[in-house]
């Protein structure tokens, strides 16, 4: 539902007893008078992690002019519920502008949200007169910000830089976001697979691409696939024919103690100049990712659109993996 379609639609109050972060408990009254932007967001969200440097310079540059910053925080899996671990990430982000917890979801459901991430603008009057879904329209929400600074008198705006994400570069029909746990994934040599307990995953069948599959002992749960299993070498995996520019996984370690990932392309090391932030290249060539805290790590991030096979074996037990996200588009 997209609320600014009903016209003037007043702008829900926060529910009491939320936890804050960067700021002590806000209330839309005692906000009257100034606009307010509203960012609905999760720190493993690769949608939400590209919009946040727009939600930031916003703050930094319009929050000195009137405006007011406020993230929500609704998460999508259940480890974004800690505190400590939303906590950490608005440190790692650099967010210094309030951020409210969401983990019930009263502020999601009280602005009849369905997507992450999602902003709302609310004028000085308290109605909602802009909103806007997922990436891009930063030009567009960067002018809804500056007509309703401007309706409270404010002149010494800013010239709007230019969008880099509006209609630049290429973008190509990529393999869509893939989750794994049972609730909303699938795994391809499941079928016959108990969840929720450690079964033996056999890869001896033929591929579809865009679906994923394992290899070893693995357990399915509810949001995630965990390896099982303590090994002497990285033999056991998950598996993965996708086609983009890069490859994002949200995977975590149980324990809290960091675990090494080897990471293949095709069965080869992936390339240096396709590596992402989170991948690097030992002394032998060998491509890897260490996980500790549970987040979206970035394992391939090409400046060329390619279809492949993507391998990310494992020899260590207490592995969390939740789910890949895949960039199509590069300027």
């Amino acid at each position: 539902m997209r609320l600014r379609g009903f016209g003037k639609t007043r702008a829900p109050e926060f529910p009491p007893n939320l936890s804050w972060l960067n700021s002590e408990p806000l209330t839309m009254k005692s906000l009257r008078g100034k606009p307010v932007l509203i960012d609905i967001w999760t720190y493993s969200c690769v949608n939400c992690l590209r919009t946040l440097p727009h939600i930031k310079r916003w703050h930094e540059e319009y929050g000195k002019r009137g405006l007011t910053v406020i993230g929500v925080h609704s998460p999508e899996f259940a480890f974004e519920k800690e505190r400590a671990n939303v906590e950490k990430a608005i440190e790692a982000y650099d967010v210094a502008y309030p951020v409210v917890i969401d983990n019930d979801f009263a502020v999601w459901n009280a602005y009849a949200n369905r997507y992450w991430p999602h902003v709302f603008l609310i004028d000085a009057a308290g109605s909602i007169i802009y909103d806007h879904v997922g990436e891009g329209g930063v030009t567009e929400t960067e002018l809804a910000i500056q007509g309703a600074l401007k309706a409270i008198g404010v002149e010494d705006l800013p010239a709007i830089p230019p969008d880099g994400t509006e209609g630049a570069g290429k973008c190509y029909r990529t393999t869509p976001e893939i989750y794994l746990g049972y609730l909303r994934g699938h795994i391809g040599n499941a079928h016959d697979k108990l969840p929720d307990t450690e079964e033996a995953y056999d890869d001896a069948v033929e591929h579809v691409e865009a679906v994923p599959y394992l290899h070893g002992h693995w357990q399915i749960g509810a949001e995630h696939v965990e390896h099982t299993r303590a090994l002497a070498a990285a033999t056991e995996y998950l598996s993965l024919m996708y086609s983009a520019f890069g490859v994002n996984v949200v995977m975590g370690s149980t324990d809290g103690k960091e675990k090494t990932l080897t990471i293949t392309i095709d069965g080869k090391p992936v390339p240096e100049t396709m590596a992402g932030a989170d991948c690097v290249v030992d002394d032998h060539g060998v491509t890897h990712v260490h996980v500790q805290e549970h987040r979206m790590y970035t394992i391939v991030n090409a400046d060329h659109y390619h279809s492949g096979t993507l391998r990310i074996a494992v020899k260590e037990s207490g592995i969390q993996l939740f789910a890949l996200t895949f960039g199509g588009c590069k300027s």
